[in-house]
């Protein structure tokens, strides 16, 4: 193996892989350019396994003839906001029920790295959340917190320590935008209403298309948290969202 062959697999190995929750929003779609006619123009739908820097894995139908090397163009949608992004095939694997297809994106296309980035900055700021500090603030009112990748934070507040313990409120710094819920009920439709957004990092207000952005961003966020986060959590921020 050559020199340069040795360091585009450590590149490989280098890029952290970022897992998608089965209960994810985020919806996607792959067009393969196989050498089988019948099906090198269908696009067809996948479900996002994990996500990279650099590409992707998306799950999707075994009728999906394919090759490593192929060239593909994967398309991600959540929202009403969708990005089409070009690569080729790096893996291919099936089995008894579906195929795996370990896409390498091509960055090459103008503005196509900046598309992507939004999806893979909230992938990252939701899938790679971990517990972290926790306890007691005041009488009444113990705090939880998990961190991950850059300014990534989800602070959550109860009436005790516990899962399932009443959860007072909480905000969540993603990637562009904080969530906060000051005061959380039993109404459901109000407490989603009452949610509030700011930047991430300043204080100046928000547009209306900020809003809408940050809107976005919460929603995808909120439908991707780890299970190792209590499931009242998850819940609560997926209902609000």
């Amino acid at each position: 193996m050559s020199s340069d062959d040795t360091k585009a697999n450590e590149s490989k190995r280098k890029q952290v892989r970022y897992a998608v929750s089965d209960d994810c929003r985020l919806k996607a779609s792959i067009k393969i350019r196989s050498s089988d006619p019948a099906t090198a123009a269908k696009d067809w739908a996948g479900t996002v396994v994990d996500a990279s820097a650099e590409g992707a894995h998306i799950q999707t139908s075994l009728g999906a003839v394919a090759a490593i090397g192929d060239s593909c163009v994967v398309t991600l949608a959540h929202s009403g906001l969708k990005v089409e992004l070009r690569g080729s095939l790096a893996h291919y694997v099936c089995s008894t029920r579906h195929s795996v297809c370990g896409v390498r994106f091509d960055f090459s296309f103008t503005g196509s790295d900046k598309a992507y980035q939004p999806y893979f900055n909230v992938i990252t700021a939701s899938s790679g959340l971990v517990a972290g500090q926790a306890g007691a603030e005041a009488p009444k009112r113990h705090r939880e917190e998990y961190s991950g990748p850059g300014h990534a934070k989800l602070a959550v507040w109860r009436e005790e320590a516990g899962a399932g313990a009443t959860i007072l409120g909480f905000e969540y710094t993603i990637a562009r935008f904080t969530a906060t819920l000051a005061t959380a009920g039993a109404d459901m439709f109000k407490n989603k209403e009452q949610v509030r957004f700011k930047a991430a990092e300043g204080s100046s207000p928000l547009s209306k298309t900020q809003e809408l952005d940050a809107r976005w961003e919460f929603s995808l966020a909120a439908s991707n948290l780890p299970k190792a986060i209590a499931p009242d959590i998850r819940r609560l921020l997926r209902l609000v969202s």
